[in-house]
């Protein structure tokens, strides 16, 4: 009986790792999230600490008019380019979802703010 518990015990905690080593989440963004922004930068790199197969990413501006975004590479990667995100001046929420690594569902909100030109006040 002892063993079968020792047993269950090692299992579960095996369990737990591999879990544990199966998600990832966002290190760093270029340029960094929550930074006030001149104007909408040309691409937006996400950095993961993992692969990400990547499915979709949306952009969400001040106006609450959502839009598709394109993203690079289409097979997964640590390293993700969304390509010409066209952010509007205010506030941006960069919505993303993707597969990790074991094909768990994740998914987070970056947010960028595009300051007003001082041209156009």
């Amino acid at each position: 009986m002892k063993r079968f518990v020792l047993g269950c015990l090692a299992l579960l905690a095996l369990v737990v790792a591999l879990g544990a080593g199966a998600h990832t989440k966002v290190e760093k963004t270029k340029p960094a999230t929550d930074a006030p922004l001149d104007s909408s930068p040309p691409t937006i790199e996400i950095q993961f600490k993992h692969a990400v197969q990547m499915t979709s990413v949306v952009v969400l501006d001040a106006a609450k008019s959502e839009r598709k975004l394109t993203f690079t590479p289409a097979t997964g990667a640590a390293l993700i380019t969304l390509n010409e995100p066209a952010l509007q001046v205010g506030r941006n929420e960069i919505r993303w979802k993707g597969l990790s690594k074991d094909g768990h569902v994740i998914g987070g909100t970056l947010v960028f703010v595009v300051k007003p030109s001082s041209a156009n006040p």
